[in-house]
């Protein structure tokens, strides 16, 4: 499914980073969050979360497993709380169903 920008406009997000070549994430922020994977058509390949300070990781740690298969592209939606990443994270992998979260 192509990624809505309106999902940046969730009511848990309370910042966004605008979407960047996959091997640009090392300067988003280090805060709690959701960060998705997609290709060149905008379908989202993996959605994975953040607890605070470790956005950075995470997606290193995603792409370290394979996550990141057939995706182009990174973008991170920040959170005010880890509890708010972890349910965000779960709607949104309910919302696109993407195919390397089930690997």
């Amino acid at each position: 499914m192509e990624w809505e920008p309106s999902d940046q406009e969730d009511s848990r997000v309370v910042a966004f980073e605008r979407w960047r070549d996959l091997e640009n994430f090392g300067t988003f922020e280090e805060r709690a969050g959701v960060y998705i994977f997609a290709n060149i058509d905008w379908q989202a390949k993996y959605i994975g979360k953040a607890g605070a300070g470790r956005m950075v990781i995470e997606i290193q740690s995603a792409i370290g497993r394979g996550k990141n298969y057939g995706a182009t592209r990174v973008k991170a939606l920040y959170t005010n709380s880890d509890a708010r990443a972890l349910s965000l994270e779960a709607d949104l992998k309910e919302k696109y169903n993407p195919p390397n979260n089930l690997i």
